[in-house]
């Protein structure tokens, strides 16, 4: 009896001195972590990067300029089952916990336990992503995932669910150069948040867990597999019907890559503008999301342009077909026409020249895609004033000039 008394005591000593050291470490990295937390209050102030706009006299879009897509959302003007979808796949008990959702962080410390794997899946809220994207680094440690915790429980007290909710889907990254949900459906199906169908907002629900690697235009097999889970899980969260599901599901990928429509072509007064506001206001002026309208007339702007692309087009018919000037991309081996047309984003349209990326050419045709993921195919008629078939002036990559024809003046 005695030795039981024993070991029972004992028993208690060390599970009071492991009560001890663990109250001791935690509150050590409580208050290494705390005192250096930045103050969340500045979210409600934040400016997101946004591109600098160009208009027109009349507000035609006459340019666009900056690395970052983003044209931030309230998150009353966003769907209601595009924010679920969100919530289905990131976070399905957003608006039940206070930041933290400990059956997550239960979960996946079980899981970190009994696996392999370095890093384990859930445990990580909106609110602590948001924490993230703003405050912190992506790198695993587990003192960052401390910090994210406590930020995310500082959040929860400072901003109301909508307005952490209106920061995600404002700040989270979609690949191609797409922040926010806003320009992701712009870029992938060209439409606003009001238009996409369920299949379509599921696609973008789940771009931001693989942005780059599994978006619908670089792996559109995995990016399919991930929007049918999201469809999935809005399921069993009884978000829509199982007729529903199905229906979405059955909708092949679709997306391909949209830019934001210029409606003035005006490139050199667009690009004048451009540095005027660099030299008034920085490199801010291509993420501060200023608009500019200038005193261009399209109507007479437009004349001005056609007269010089008449002439120029006199003069390069006079002197012939100049190969030196082609501009040329480096084209992985089998690389996905639509991915490749994303490479056209820096070659705007001139006039009525469209930019052509070549990804073939056969003695008989050449095969080309255009910025908006269309494949045409120029024949010997396309080049016949160069006196040369365009298979001897153009190779794999080369970014070509072309102009839409009417069918029956193909050959003209």
């Amino acid at each position: 009896m005695s030795l039981i008394r024993r070991l029972l005591r004992w028993t208690l000593l060390l599970s009071i001195l492991g009560l001890l050291v663990g109250g001791t470490a935690f509150a050590l990295l409580y208050m290494s972590v705390s005192s250096k937390l930045p103050e969340v209050h500045t979210l409600r102030n934040i400016e997101l990067q946004e591109p600098l706009y160009v208009y027109a006299s009349d507000g035609r879009l006459m340019g666009l300029f900056g690395e970052t897509r983003r044209y931030p959302v309230k998150i009353a003007e966003a769907p209601l089952q595009l924010k679920q979808a969100f919530i289905a796949i990131e976070d399905a008990r957003f608006y039940e916990h206070g930041g933290v959702d400990y059956k997550g962080v239960a979960r996946a410390i079980w899981l970190m336990a009994t696996t392999d794997g370095k890093r384990v899946p859930g445990g990580s809220t909106i609110t602590q992503q948001v924490a993230r994207q703003f405050f912190l680094s992506s790198e695993y440690k587990i003192k960052r995932k401390f910090a994210e915790m406590l930020l995310a429980r500082r959040m929860e007290q400072e901003l109301s669910k909508d307005e952490i909710f209106e920061l995600y889907l404002n700040k989270s990254f979609f690949g191609n150069r797409a922040y926010g949900v806003t320009a992701a459906a712009e870029f992938y199906y060209g439409k606003p948040l009001d238009k996409l169908s369920l299949d379509e907002m599921a696609s973008l629900a789940a771009i931001p867990k693989f942005p780059s690697s599994g978006n619908p235009l670089s792996n559109p097999e995995r990016a399919k597999i991930r929007r049918d889970y999201v469809l999935q899980r809005m399921r069993e969260l009884k978000m829509i019907s199982a007729a529903d599901e199905r229906a979405a599901a059955a909708v092949p990928m679709h997306a391909s890559p949209h830019e934001r429509q210029i409606e003035v072509s005006s490139p050199y007064v667009a690009e004048m503008v451009r540095q005027e506001m660099i030299a008034r206001f920085g490199q801010e002026a291509l993420t501060k999301g200023y608009h500019v309208v200038t005193t261009i007339e399209p109507v007479l702007q437009a004349a001005a342009d056609q007269a010089v692309r008449d002439g120029l087009g006199v003069y390069d018919h006079r002197h012939g077909w100049n190969t030196k000037a082609i501009p040329h991309i480096e084209l992985p081996t089998n690389e996905a026409p639509g991915v490749s047309a994303a490479r056209l984003r820096d070659y705007p349209t001139q006039g009525h020249l469209l930019a052509a990326l070549v990804l073939r050419a056969d003695v008989d045709r050449v095969q080309a895609v255009l910025a908006d993921g269309t494949v045409i195919t120029l024949g010997p008629e396309s080049s016949r004033w160069t006196g040369k078939h365009p298979a001897v002036l153009h190779k794999r990559g080369d970014v070509a000039r072309v102009r839409p024809v009417e069918p029956d003046a193909a050959g003209a």
